[in-house]
């Protein structure tokens, strides 16, 4: 499975307006853009793969307006996500070494959580 994930950045704004992440499950002869809440403009910040479990995929993801921040999680390489609303921003994520259930976010205001 191949994910790539293409952002347009507004210059004058300072922020990405729109993304889109794209999924190819035959090394990338087709490729299909996912959709993960359809009717809903969300602007995904970045993709994370668990290293001990390459199924295993968390989006981060905002609204068009930056007041909500969502993970959506994948345990079947990107097939499937489920939707997991969070309270705080993500600067970056990390994966435990260990418990592939288990993560390690650090947040835009300077938490971990």
């Amino acid at each position: 499975v191949i994910l790539i994930l293409t952002k347009y950045y507004h210059t004058d704004m300072g922020k990405v307006l729109e993304s889109s992440l794209w999924r190819s499950s035959d090394f990338g002869t087709l490729y299909t853009k996912l959709n993960l809440q359809p009717g809903i403009v969300t602007v995904i910040d970045n993709f994370y793969i668990c290293p001990t479990n390459k199924k295993k995929i968390i989006l981060v993801s905002s609204s068009h307006n930056d007041r909500d921040q969502s993970l959506f999680i994948s345990t079947d390489e990107g097939a499937t996500f489920q939707k997991q609303p969070i309270t705080f921003f993500v600067e970056t994520l990390l994966f435990h070494p260990k418990e592939e259930d288990k993560v390690l976010a650090y947040t835009k205001e300077g938490k971990v959580n």
